[in-house]
């Protein structure tokens, strides 16, 4: 029997996320979209067939590096009494699914923007381990979670990001995730961290309506 190859993500400088062996692509509106050994998907923002490239990438000048002025790439920690939270704002997506959820605990605008003694610790660490950037983790009793055993998809969010599951990222200009087990990618082309990205679709207004 022939063993089942790992899905991957290359990222093709100046050009699409050329994803192979990817089963399972979904989008906000719940459809499962068809998927081939190799696809190329959109990161330029630009295509009439997102999430797919159309090659609108060549003809509006897009540039896949990162930009000086973006955000550090830092690890933050916030120590509480059981429990410690640790933030990387490099490759935080800026959803706000932590801050919404939870806002006891992360709190928008303020410093520390982190209170882990402000909820049950379990609570939080339910909540980190549903990060779709990898921009959180914890630390309980000395050991670090980060990697949380995803299957692998990639999840088209609604207006956003790319948000990546259990797959591979290789990128020849050397970017790393957090962590390979979940991140999200730009697919705005507006991200100052590409490939990652760090929630610039809003203030870009970027619109997908078709997933």
């Amino acid at each position: 029997m022939e063993k089942e190859t790992s899905p991957s993500i290359n990222v093709s400088k100046n050009g699409p996320y050329i994803v192979k062996d990817l089963k399972t692509l979904r989008n906000s509106k719940g459809v499962f979209i068809e998927t081939k050994p190799v696809i190329a998907l959109c990161r330029c923002g630009g295509s009439s067939n997102m999430p797919f490239c159309d090659g609108t990438h060549l003809k509006n000048d897009f540039s896949g590096e990162k930009e000086k002025d973006r955000v550090p790439d830092r690890v933050d920690s916030y120590v509480g009494k059981h429990i410690t939270i640790h933030r990387n704002r490099d490759v935080c997506s800026h959803v706000g699914h932590c801050v919404r959820n939870l806002p006891s605990v992360f709190k928008k605008g303020e410093e520390p923007w982190a209170d882990p003694d402000a909820a049950d610790p379990e609570e939080i660490a339910r909540l980190i381990r549903t990060c779709p950037s990898g921009a959180l983790s914890y630390t309980v009793n000395g050991e670090l979670h980060k990697d949380y055993s995803h299957g692998p998809e990639i999840f088209v969010l609604k207006d956003g990001p790319y948000n990546v599951t259990g797959v591979r990222l290789d990128d020849p200009d050397g970017s790393v995730p957090e962590t390979q087990d979940h991140y999200a990618l730009c697919r705005c082309g507006k991200s100052r961290n590409k490939p990652f990205c760090d929630g610039r679709h809003s203030s870009a207004e970027f619109k997908d309506r078709k997933n």
